[in-house]
């Protein structure tokens, strides 16, 4: 058996919204006139969509929540037209105020049906598929009361300051030395000594009294090394020593 659902409303208003606001986008969402909204804002349970399906109830539900009206789905089954006399007659008398009261829906390509007791249009702006649907580009995720506490940190900026455009955040560098001066000085000649230069070392001054020239073309060839002299060495009174030794 095919559940099937009614959406009711009794005045209710989610939080955080007005009963002006909500009026007014309600009177938008379902293009109804303000005798239809006194009597949804009465303060009595409105039957505002009966024996739908489920995406339909779920887009009546959308859409009246986004307007700020909290509405009821309760759910019906095939059997609800033997349900109690007095609930019967209650509908009859919604159908009765639907049908003067309510503008058709015929302007969203759809007819009314004779058993459905709307008392607004069908809802506008919505895409269902199914159980699923986009709400339009802009429309708030959560409601005022599912939104998260935002915390807000304060910090103690009283201790700084601002920079003019363009300057340095450093100090600026300290200026090179100046050029030592050299016009006293020259350049000497390759080869000569530099006056005033300190020794590294004490200077060495041998004798040389006893040293003479050789005359020039002088032969020393008497210098020369003399040859080495083979020397026989006596081994006869050497013997070899035995191996047990």
């Amino acid at each position: 058996m095919t559940v099937r659902y009614n959406v009711y409303f009794a005045g209710r208003l989610v939080d955080g919204h007005n009963i002006a606001s909500v009026r007014e986008k309600l009177a938008k969402a379902f293009n109804a006139d303000q005798q239809t909204l006194d009597r949804l804002f009465s303060g009595k349970t409105q039957l505002v969509k009966s024996d739908c399906d489920q995406a339909t109830a779920l887009k009546y539900k959308v859409v009246m929540q986004r307007a700020g009206a909290e509405p009821t789905v309760s759910v019906i089954r095939s059997e609800y037209e033997q349900a109690d006399t007095a609930v019967q007659s209650t509908q009859t008398a919604a159908k009765k105020i639907a049908t003067v009261a309510a503008p058709s829906i015929a302007d969203h390509g759809k007819t009314t049906e004779a058993s459905t007791p709307v008392s607004v249009a069908q809802p506008k702006h919505t895409v269902g598929t199914g159980g699923i649907e986009l709400a339009p580009p802009g429309t708030d995720v959560l409601r005022t009361n599912e939104r998260a506490v935002k915390i807000s940190c304060s910090l103690d900026t009283s201790d700084l300051t601002m920079n003019t455009l363009g300057q340095r955040l450093s100090q600026e560098p300290s200026s090179a030395p100046a050029m030592p001066d050299t016009s006293h000085l020259n350049m000497a000649a390759a080869g000569e000594l530099i006056p005033n230069l300190p020794l590294t070392r004490n200077p060495v001054s041998p004798n040389i009294d006893d040293l003479t020239l050789s005359p020039a073309d002088f032969d020393f060839s008497d210098c020369a090394a003399l040859e080495a002299t083979f020397v026989p060495h006596e081994r006869s009174v050497l013997s070899l020593a035995s191996s047990d030794d």
